[in-house]
């Protein structure tokens, strides 16, 4: 249905515009990472840090893995 705009000479009929629906993507999924058990982590900060037992600490505990993993990692010892 048509909006009747006013102007100085009378009013005037506009058509609203509608709003077209979004195309739909097909992208494909990315491939799922592959999944690390704990100890493969661990090992793998170990390999990173050289054996120093308290730079893997800082490693496995750093705000960014908590970030990638979905997951806060909490060791004790």
């Amino acid at each position: 249905m048509a909006k009747t705009a006013t102007r100085k000479s009378g009013s005037v009929q506009r058509q609203g515009r509608r709003a077209m629906p979004m195309p739909r993507r097909t992208t494909r999924r990315k491939a799922a990472p592959a999944l690390l058990t704990l100890g493969e982590l661990i090992a793998a900060a170990y390999d990173t840090a050289g054996g120093e037992s308290f730079e893997v600490l800082k490693l496995v505990t750093s705000p960014q893995m908590t970030r990638v993993l979905g997951r806060r990692i909490v060791l004790e010892g």
